[in-house]
């Protein structure tokens, strides 16, 4: 009975350190911001100045989980999915203009680290198709965007890893208890 007690209070210390906390990486939102900077930067010296911006966000619901009861049929977790998009507009000396187009998930961490991710290259156009391979074609300077450098780990809760780290110590607590009561009586 004795091996059995050191076996749940065992288990008890393994639920109590298993990690309720997904780490990954992301790219840290002044990395974001600097990689802008770069590229109207890059841009100005093909002769393109910033000429104007917009912001756009739009929300997205998701389906984060479902379930099933014969009574009541399918059931279904909704989340928010807030998608920001941002516009960036270059006029050339000659009149010509070039736009393009960032959507992405700005996010913040519970200790305040703010970061995005889902970084895309959602739109690219220029006033003189001359122009569009140089400025928007494989090579050009806005396909960085495609690749953001993911320079931050970052801790995030996973729910359903401290439901059942929860549940197990729960659980687990109870046996123990009922095997010091059984011990005892």
């Amino acid at each position: 009975m004795k091996k059995v007690c050191l076996l749940f209070l065992l288990l008890i210390v393994l639920f109590g350190m298993s990690s309720c906390m997904d780490q990954f990486y992301v790219t840290q939102k002044s990395s974001f911001d600097r990689s802008i900077k770069t590229v109207q930067t890059q841009l100005a010296q093909q002769g393109y100045e910033l000429s104007g911006t917009s912001t756009n966000t739009r929300n997205e619901t998701v389906v984060t989980d479902r379930s099933y009861s014969s009574d009541f049929g399918y059931g279904f977790w909704m989340d928010n999915k807030f998608i920001t998009q941002d516009t960036y507009k270059f006029t050339d000396s000659l009149g010509n203009t070039m736009s393009y187009s960032l959507s992405y998930q700005a996010k913040q961490t519970d200790d305040e680290v703010s970061y995005v991710t889902n970084v895309e290259l959602c739109g690219c156009e220029t006033s003189n198709p001359k122009d569009y391979e140089k400025m928007c074609g494989d090579e050009a300077v806005v396909k960085q965007f495609n690749n953001m450098p993911k320079d931050r780990q970052i801790r995030v809760k996973n729910k359903t890893k401290t439901y059942w780290a929860a549940s197990g110590i729960t659980a687990v607590t109870a046996i123990l208890l009922l095997c010091i009561l059984y011990r005892f009586s």
